[in-house]
């Protein structure tokens, strides 16, 4: 059975990208997208994926925040970062709110994809 996944980034184009080519994959379900934090866990309770994709810099609620909010909601789900931001507090508060891993944008497809596979909670 395919992995659900929410893509979480507030830039449109990064978004649709990562939702088109990672949902290409036999592997993944792209069950959704959102622009922001308070979005993206609004779209995990309403749409139950397995793991979220979730960028850090965000407006509304950043993606740190998110994470924390979303794992107490639906603790569950694993949370993959991923990034521009390269070090720094974001970074270790969306690890200290329980995200599984942080990727920086800069990685390539293949290491999103077998990142998000890694942490996919088994059946």
């Amino acid at each position: 059975m395919p992995i659900r996944l929410l893509v979480v980034d507030d830039h449109q184009l990064v978004r649709d990208t990562l939702a088109t080519v990672l949902g290409a994959s036999a592997l993944l379900d792209v069950v959704g997208v959102a622009c922001d934090g308070a979005e993206a866990v609004a779209a995990a309770l309403r749409l139950a994926p397995d793991v979220v994709l979730m960028d850090l810099v965000m407006p509304v609620l950043n993606g740190a925040e998110a994470t924390r909010r979303l794992l107490v909601l639906r603790p569950g789900t694993r949370v993959v970062v991923l990034t521009s931001a390269v070090g720094g507090r974001l970074e270790q508060a969306a690890l200290d709110a329980g995200a599984c891993t942080v990727l920086h944008k800069d990685a390539g497809i293949d290491a999103v994809l077998d990142a998000i596979v890694a942490v996919a909670p088994r059946a």
